[in-house]
């Protein structure tokens, strides 16, 4: 049975960490936008989309109903829209066994998506925060051994919000903390996440 009063605290965990970044983000930038001049600005001719680079990332994921798990995932940094607004479509998959009495059952979920996030970068450092949101689909299923009940499959339509800090390791790679919450119909799923991004250089 699902704790939802578990579910309610972890999306707004997750909500509040999020808007913190995002708050954090407009303040710093802020008066850098105020006081900004044509130095240190970049052209119109970076902002475009396209295969910009390719990354990956794991972390633990809390989902609804059952025990956490490690999730892994890949990302494809698809390039900028406008200016500090990201195009980041990804794949993520997760499995964890929950033991339901006597029996046993194995719950999966293979997502792809596509995430938009806002950057709020800081004058003078590597590290930028950012907010966003993003729509993905999701393949869940589970497999019981539950006499009569057999396995179980579904495909939803979700929605998450996520919101992190990516600093510059390297002028091509980038390293990020991540948190998201996936609002996903019977299956919310907080995550904390970390990974890298490997950006081409043409």
């Amino acid at each position: 049975m699902m704790d939802r009063g578990r579910t309610k605290r972890s999306a707004l965990i997750a909500v509040l960490g999020i808007a913190f970044v995002a708050i954090a983000g407009v303040t710093a930038i802020a008066p850098r936008a105020l006081a900004q001049t044509n130095t240190n600005t970049r052209s119109t001719e970076d902002v475009s989309l396209g295969f910009k680079g390719l990354g990956a990332r794991i972390g633990l994921v809390d989902p609804e109903g059952a025990s956490s798990t490690v999730d892994l995932g890949i990302h494809i940094d698809a390039g900028e829209f406008a200016r500090n607004v990201r195009l980041m479509p990804l794949a993520e998959y997760w499995s964890v066994g929950q033991d339901v009495g006597p029996y046993n059952a194995d719950l999966k979920d293979f997502s792809v998506g596509a995430d938009v996030n806002v950057d709020f970068p800081l004058q003078d450092s590597r590290m930028t925060p950012y907010a966003g949101g993003g729509l993905g689909i999701h393949w869940l299923s589970q497999d019981t051994n539950v006499p009569g009940v057999g396995d179980i499959s579904d495909t939803k339509l979700g929605f998450s919000l996520q919101g992190g800090i990516r600093t510059e390791a390297m002028p091509n790679l980038s390293l990020f903390g991540e948190l998201r919450y996936n609002f996903v119909s019977d299956a919310n799923q907080l995550k904390i996440l970390g990974g890298f991004t490997y950006r081409f250089i043409y």
